[in-house]
């Protein structure tokens, strides 16, 4: 059988192919787009189609062979390589799958899905670097103090840039650190709060050393209520809702923290000086 005659068998095929996929009949169009494969193994569509029925599949280990081998013969698929990086990010391979949306754009500049999923993907390659980094900071020799500041704003920034990152899960045993080193730093106010401000902090702080942690939120919130600028305050809610178990409403208050204060040092817990008071 010669070379035309194989095409011409394959194109059949892939209509065929195309048909059962255009009705969903997934497992038949698999079979279909593999025959028409082996009839024409350089029919990059008969590979692009075979990967887009292993990913309505949820086979994307088999997607990824396939569409690999769409782009290998031909590099200038865009689609198949927009569709290699979305089997790529079903497997976790978020860098294979940013390189592959990128080959789909340099071949499609106006590929709507691809510059999608690449800014998506590269969010989340953004995301993990600072988590990597954050762990290492954590968990490299003895951390010190300006270690675990700057692991507390790495990990904001990843949660910050996606909000399922594992880096949320580091909260509440550094919130749990800072708690049990008991260490605390005077705040110096600038004045201007007011006695009911300075009474709601007292209220705060009594509480909270007597671990009453309710009753200490309620207190903050109120200062927060009458004077929303200080950024102790919400380091302290922050401390309060690790504990509880509302690392959302922790991850949140230390948010508000350093966005009052950049350079916020969360190893110590800040209480006003009671001269101040």
């Amino acid at each position: 059988m010669n070379e035309m005659d194989r095409e011409s068998i394959s194109d059949a095929i892939l209509k065929r192919g195309l048909e059962a996929l255009g009705v969903a009949e997934f497992e038949d169009a698999i079979e279909l787009f593999q025959q028409a494969a082996v009839e024409n193994s350089s029919d990059a569509n008969a590979w692009f189609y075979l990967g887009v029925c292993y990913l309505e599949t949820s086979r994307a280990e088999l997607a990824i062979e396939a569409l690999s081998r769409a782009v290998g013969t031909d590099p200038n698929h865009a689609d198949a390589h927009y569709l290699l990086g979305t089997a790529y990010g079903a497997t976790g391979q978020i860098d294979r799958a940013a390189r592959s949306y990128r080959s789909a754009l340099a071949v499609q500049p106006d590929h709507v899905k691809a510059d999608e999923f690449l800014i998506r993907t590269e969010a989340l390659i953004s995301s993990r670097e600072h988590y990597r980094s954050a762990l290492r900071l954590i968990y490299g020799q003895t951390p010190g103090r300006e270690a675990i500041n700057q692991a507390i704003r790495e990990l904001l920034h990843s949660v910050a840039i996606f909000n399922a990152s594992p880096a949320v899960g580091e909260f509440p045993r550094l919130a749990g650190q800072i708690l049990a080193s008991g260490a605390t730093a005077r705040m110096a106010l600038t004045g201007g709060d007011g006695p009911f401000w300075a009474a709601a902090v007292r209220r705060a702080e009594k509480a909270f050393d007597r671990r009453a942690w309710p009753e200490s939120a309620a207190s903050y919130h109120e200062a927060l209520d009458l004077s929303s600028g200080h950024a102790f305050i919400h380091h302290s809610l922050g401390l309060i809702y690790f504990t509880l178990g509302d690392t959302e409403g922790g991850i949140r208050a230390w948010q508000q923290t350093v966005d009052l204060e950049p350079e916020y040092d969360f190893v110590a817990i800040g209480r006003v000086d009671s001269q101040q008071l």
